[in-house]
């Protein structure tokens, strides 16, 4: 295979994958996300002024972020809360040694202050499928041991943003209702030790909802459709939360770590999600410089393919003046510049009908939604 940037012989695999998630069920196997267990007396005053963001009731979930002493972004969690003073934080896989030693220094620094706090690595305890797509509720719905699955399942006893434990088949399970693709899903954190067993189950209880088996890249542009900031890309220790344009995960009422400095540092520029009418062969992969006229003005940090607008998709970050639904810019790929139109945050699903898993849940959008700035 001769290495290039345009579309390989891997593409219409990824675009099946996505298209599996976007109108069945599919599923992704993400053990690696790293997994700490916070507790002790002293858990949620440290939690709460580790994480920018309200912490869950007990059995929901949210999403947060610790910040560096200069507020950027130093680590994304989900957070679920297990009890009053005990709480199961998801993060990002491959980064587990640089997260733990960032939250375990943080409670060691601040226990005289909060109290004491237990923290424990269980990554390599707990395995990982992420099963989603309008189907997976009657994937799901096979192995569940109820006498009515759809209850147990439903969203009055199972909403979105919950977790619950289960079993699926004779595995225990931490099910959380949470998606990074964007439809009706669910996180199956399981043992590692019943990993086999419960991918045997699953796979045969797929065969009647046509389950298929996703990979990264489909999931990275199902992510980009929902305009979901991924660390490593639109978050890190380059921009704030507010600059990643996610203030509804800061809550500026609390004291946290990192505030005064990330007000401080203001608006500098600014993530937004692109479509982008590029080349037939070929996609951004991000780090694609963008331009107004001739002036550069940001950059992709994101890009791929969406199965939903059938064209080019990006995300990346622009003059905040220009990060403004309907701005036309333009990406520079293979040498070339290619017009790309600031779109709404989260273009597919907006309102996140299918993700709450409503049943009056619409079709996937099947054109784009950006509006022209003329």
């Amino acid at each position: 295979m001769t290495p290039s940037f345009r579309r390989g012989g891997w593409w219409q695999y990824a675009v099946d994958e996505a298209k599996a998630i976007r109108e069945g069920v599919g599923m992704i196997d993400a053990s690696a996300f790293t997994k700490h267990l916070v507790r002790g007396p002293g858990a949620t005053a440290f939690l709460d002024w580790f994480t920018c963001n309200r912490l869950p009731k007990i059995g929901r979930i949210n999403l947060t972020y610790a910040l560096t002493e200069a507020g950027t972004t130093r680590t994304e969690y989900t957070i679920v809360r297990l009890a009053e003073n005990e709480y199961y934080l998801i993060s990002s896989g491959a980064l587990t040694a640089y997260d733990g030693d960032f939250l375990r220094k943080a409670a060691e620094d601040r226990m005289a202050d909060f109290g004491w706090i237990d923290i424990h690595d269980v990554t390599t305890q707990w395995g990982v499928f992420a099963v989603a797509g309008p189907k997976s509720r009657d994937l799901l719905g096979k192995l569940v041991k109820d006498a009515d699955p759809s209850t147990v399942l439903g969203n009055k006893r199972f909403p979105w943003l919950s977790a619950r434990n289960i079993e699926l088949g004779m595995c225990p399970v931490r099910a959380v209702r949470v998606a990074y693709t964007g439809e009706l899903g669910w996180e199956l954190h399981h043992p590692v030790e019943m990993q086999n067993y419960l991918f045997d189950q699953l796979m045969a209880a797929g065969e009647g909802v046509g389950l298929k088996l996703v990979g990264a890249r489909a999931q990275n542009w199902l992510r980009q459709e929902k305009s979901y900031r991924a660390f490593g890309n639109e978050l890190g220790r380059d921009a704030t939360p507010l600059e990643a344009d996610l203030p509804r995960f800061v809550d500026m009422t609390k004291d946290f770590h990192g505030k005064d400095a990330m007000a401080a540092t203001g608006i500098r520029s600014k993530c937004c999600t692109l479509l982008i009418d590029g080349p037939a062969d070929a996609d951004p992969w991000g780090r694609e410089a963008l331009y107004a006229g001739s002036e550069k003005v940001g950059r992709l940090t994101s890009g791929g393919y969406s199965v939903v607008f059938g064209k080019s998709i990006g995300m990346g970050y622009v003059r905040p003046d220009l990060a403004e639904e309907g701005t036309k810019l333009k990406v520079r790929m293979l040498d070339q510049l290619w017009d790309a139109t600031v779109t709404t945050d989260s273009p597919h699903d907006p309102q996140n009908t299918r993700l709450r898993g409503a049943a009056e849940a619409a079709a996937p959008t099947a054109a784009p939604v950006a509006v022209s700035a003329e």
